[in-house]
């Protein structure tokens, strides 16, 4: 199997929408998990990534706000090499669609009753329902490959 890294984005929402959500990643077998709390400068953040991860694969997970780094993040990926299996956003904050955003699989999570906004269905976007951090990490043990 080739390697595999979550990679969660940390904002300052983070902690507010899913506080236990690095334990319930952490307790996947066989999976790394590198959390990176992203930088006011997004060139900051890209270099973060690239300092504290190796694995050529990549799920990458961001929450709220984190999410407006996306497409710099997504460019400076694919510049290295790295290959992103699918980008897992909670409860997201989206930044504008432009030319690097992301070109690999993107679902948004939401909690069970949310309501959905438009533009996550505008762009097509698949959406899943969570109860807690606990379904969350269940839906990704079950994802990868």
């Amino acid at each position: 199997m080739n390697e595999i890294t979550l990679l969660q984005l940390i904002g300052e929402q983070s902690d507010q929408i899913q506080p236990d959500l690095a334990d319930a990643l952490t307790s996947l077998a066989f999976i790394d998990y590198i959390e990176i709390h992203i930088d006011p400068d997004p060139a900051r953040t890209c270099q973060r990534i690239a300092q504290a991860n190796t694995a050529k694969n990549l799920i990458i997970i961001a929450t709220g706000d984190s999410c407006s780094q996306l497409p710099a993040i997504a460019l400076a990926q694919r510049a290295s090499g790295k290959q992103i299996l699918s980008y897992q956003l909670i409860e997201p904050h989206l930044p504008a669609f432009t030319d690097s955003w992301p070109q690999a699989p993107i679902t948004a999570h939401y909690p069970k009753g949310s309501s959905i906004p438009k533009e996550i269905a505008l762009r097509g976007i698949v959406v899943e329902e969570f109860t807690n951090s606990q379904g969350f990490a269940q839906f990704i043990d079950n994802y990868l490959p």
